[in-house]
């Protein structure tokens, strides 16, 4: 076989090494979401802005502040309610909701701590007298990574409204963050009506690292590539800092402390929707665990008040705070 020339070796050498370059660029880079540490942006909590909606007189008639994370132009027009700092991987269940009247609901706040912000969540139950119908709505506050779909148009299939996760591709060794809670006891459902509900409620913290894919349908689904997850009943009033939560890669089945109904695979542990390619909201299926050295694409991760919340279930007593969430490496 003959030889390639001299220059024809360093050329295809030098492609090679320029093409393994990129591919590496783009598996360590591939989202705006994340900093040059491989922490998620504005993950100090410390900046912020609101979206302002007026809500009509026959609601309450108040302007009603939907804060979010991240940081928008002084100058930004605040009624414009798609208003978003494009590099900031949090969503909120602050939400604008248009169910014929306009409508806004704030259960995400910042609260000042220190020389800087904390994020404080509520539940709470919002009630309403529209032209003599009553409707009492139970919403928990969450923050996660990823987007509401909005203006929300009703009160059935909320996670529908919930794009779940973002480009991630860096493997942490365990999440840190400073945290307290207040947790009732007492929950209910709320949809309408107020209606008693069993066992005690749960504040959450939950990290989920998959490997997607999507088929010609525009069907998405995933491997478990690793996750952590943690609940928190009762009351803590002073700040825990800098917990640590260390994250478990490969297939966890086998693990002591392994429970396959919190920790197991989706739809099996609960139903989740994500933007396919086409913008297209559909629903997510983990098919298997993946392989414990495997590269990650993406991140699902949030923290939340009351941990049935969006179905409506969760004790008005409700708060959790966080703070300074890191990724350990």
């Amino acid at each position: 076989m003959p030889e390639f020339p001299k220059y024809l070796k360093t050329g295809w050498i030098v492609l090679i090494v320029l093409i393994c370059g990129m591919g590496a660029f783009a598996q360590n880079n591939p989202s705006p979401y994340v900093d040059k540490l491989g922490q998620l942006n504005y993950s100090s909590l410390d900046f912020w802005y609101a979206r302002k909606v007026k809500e009509s007189s026959l609601l309450s008639g108040n302007t009603i502040e939907l804060f979010g994370v991240g940081k928008v132009d002084p100058k930004s027009d605040f009624y414009d309610t798609k208003l978003r700092d494009s590099k900031s991987p949090w969503g909120t269940t602050n939400i604008y909701s248009k169910m014929v009247l306009d409508l806004g609901n704030t259960r995400v706040f910042p609260e000042k701590r220190a020389n800087g912000y904390c994020c404080r969540l509520e539940t709470a139950i919002r009630k309403d007298n529209i032209a003599g119908l009553k409707v009492e709505v139970l919403i928990a506050g969450t923050l996660f990574a990823g987007d509401m779909i909005e203006p929300v148009r009703g009160l059935n299939d909320p996670l529908k409204n919930v794009n779940q996760g973002v480009p991630f591709t860096n493997r942490p060794k365990a999440v840190k963050f400073d945290y307290k809670y207040k947790v009732g006891n007492r929950r209910v459902k709320a949809v309408y009506s107020i209606d008693p509900a069993e066992g005690p409620d749960k504040a959450e913290f939950c990290l989920i690292l998959q490997k997607r894919r999507e088929d010609k349908d525009g069907n998405v689904f995933a491997t478990r590539i690793g996750g952590a997850r943690q609940f928190f009943t009762g009351t803590v009033n002073q700040w825990i800092t800098g917990a640590t939560f260390p994250v478990s890669y490969g297939n966890i089945t086998d693990l002591p402390d392994y429970d396959a109904k919190t920790m197991g695979l989706i739809p099996g542990v609960g139903e989740v929707y994500v933007k396919n390619s086409k913008n297209k909201m559909v629903t997510l299926v983990e098919t298997g665990w993946g392989d414990a050295g495997d590269i990650p694409t993406h991140l699902i991760f949030y923290f939340t008040s009351s941990y049935q919340g969006v179905q409506y279930m969760g004790s008005p007593e409700s708060v959790f705070w966080v703070d300074n969430i890191e990724f350990v490496y």
